[in-house]
C-alpha cells in the first residue's frame, strides 16, 4: 500500500511539472503566438564601440570593455535596479558621457586605466560577476534585461554643451533643490546650476543620521583637544551657506573648512547638516544624500514616475545641454 501511494505521490509531481512548470519557464524566455514576447533583453553590443579602459581594483588588473557594457556596469553599480525606466536610461545617458569626457580630455588613472570601478574617478562599476553574486541567481537575468533595455534604448548617446561632453555629476538625493557647482567645488560650469528637485523629498536617504563619539570627531578633524558639550560652539561655527542653507564654509577650532572638506572629513551624508552633543558623543541630522551637484538619483526617478522622459530629466538637472553621439565627439 505505501508502495502504490509513494508511486502515485511521484507521478503526479511528474505531471505538474510536464504541464505547469515546464509551460511556464518556456513562456518566460519565448515569445508568446499573440507576438508578445517575454524574452530577456540582451545587451547591443557593436564592433565599432568606443573601446574602455576599467581598472578593476580588487583585481588588481586592467580590462578593456565595449562602452556599451561599461555602461550597463555603471548603471547597475551606481542606481537602484527597481528605479523607472527613464530614470535608468538617464542615468546610462550620464554615465556614457562621464567616462567619454574623460577619454576625450585624456584623464587616466594611475594604472593607466580611463576609469576605475569605484568612486576614485566618479562613479563605480560592477562586473558581471558581482552584479550575479549581488542579485542572486533567481533575479539576476530579469535585472540584467532592465539594465540592457535602458542601456540599449540610449546606446552612444552623450550629453552635450556647446558640442562638448559635460561633467556628468550625479548623485543619490537632494534637499529639495540640487547646488550650483560652485557652492560644493570652487568653479563656475554652467549647466550644473542649482534646480528644484522636489521628488527627492520622498527619498528614503532625505534624512539621515551620523553619530561618533566626542574623541573621534575631534581626532577627524585635527583638534587639538577633544571638545565638550560647554565649548563646542566656540570651535565649530558656519561662516558661509549656500542659497539652499547647505554649509558653503566652516571654521572648527583655529581653521577654516569648506562644506566639502568638513562633510569628507566625518563621513557626513551632506553638507545641509545640523549637530547636537550628547554626553560623550556628538549627533548629526543629515538633509539629502550626496555632493548636491547635477542630477539626482531619487530625483530622476520621482520624474520618471510622472511620466517624465529620459531626455526631459537630463535636461532639467543639466541646464542648456543637448544630445548626441559618442563617437561624434570622440574617437580611438
Amino acid at each position: 500500500m505505501k508502495k502504490n501511494l509513494l508511486y502515485l505521490s511521484i507521478t503526479v509531481v511528474s505531471i505538474l511539472v510536464v504541464t505547469i512548470l515546464i509551460p511556464s519557464v518556456l513562456v518566460a524566455l519565448w515569445p508568446s503566438e499573440e507576438g508578445v514576447s517575454n524574452a530577456l533583453v540582451e545587451l547591443q553590443v557593436s564592433e565599432d564601440d568606443l573601446p574602455v579602459k576599467v581598472w578593476l581594483t580588487d583585481q588588481q588588473k586592467l580590462v578593456t570593455l565595449p562602452l556599451e557594457q561599461y555602461v550597463r556596469g555603471v548603471v547597475a553599480a551606481e542606481m537602484p535596479v527597481d528605479f523607472a525606466p527613464e530614470a535608468l536610461k538617464a542615468q546610462a545617458v550620464a554615465a556614457r558621457t562621464y567616462v567619454v569626457r574623460r577619454i576625450k580630455m585624456g584623464q587616466t588613472t594611475p594604472e593607466g586605466a580611463d576609469v576605475t570601478d569605484n568612486h576614485q574617478t566618479g562613479q563605480q562599476y560592477a562586473t558581471d560577476a558581482k552584479l550575479e553574486q549581488r542579485w542572486g541567481l533567481v533575479d539576476y537575468a530579469q535585472n540584467l534585461s532592465k539594465i540592457n533595455q535602458a542601456v540599449n534604448e540610449t546606446k552612444g548617446l552623450v550629453a552635450l554643451y556647446k558640442g562638448a561632453p559635460i561633467e556628468a555629476l550625479f548623485f543619490s538625493t537632494s534637499s529639495g533643490r540640487t547646488e550650483n557647482s560652485e557652492d560644493y567645488w570652487e568653479n563656475t560650469i554652467p549647466y550644473l546650476r542649482s534646480v528644484e528637485s522636489p521628488w527627492d523629498l520622498k527619498s528614503d536617504k532625505y534624512k539621515g543620521r551620523t553619530e561618533m563619539s566626542l574623541a573621534e570627531f575631534s581626532q577627524k578633524l585635527g583638534l587639538q583637544a577633544v571638545p565638550t558639550a560647554g565649548n563646542l560652539g566656540g570651535m565649530l561655527q558656519p561662516l558661509e551657506r549656500t542659497a539652499t542653507d547647505h554649509i558653503r564654509k566652516i571654521r572648527v577650532g583655529d581653521n577654516t573648512l569648506s562644506g566639502r572638506d568638513f562633510r569628507a572629513k566625518l563621513g557626513l551624508r551632506s553638507t545641509l547638516v545640523t549637530w547636537q552633543v550628547t554626553g560623550d558623543k556628538i549627533v548629526f541630522e543629515s538633509t539629502g544624500f550626496g555632493h548636491g551637484v547635477g542630477l539626482s538619483q531619487y530625483g530622476a526617478n520621482g520624474m520618471a514616475q510622472e511620466g517624465r522622459t529620459a531626455e526631459e530629466i537630463l535636461k532639467h538637472y543639466y541646464q542648456g545641454i543637448e544630445l548626441g553621439q559618442a563617437r561624434e565627439v570622440v574617437t580611438r
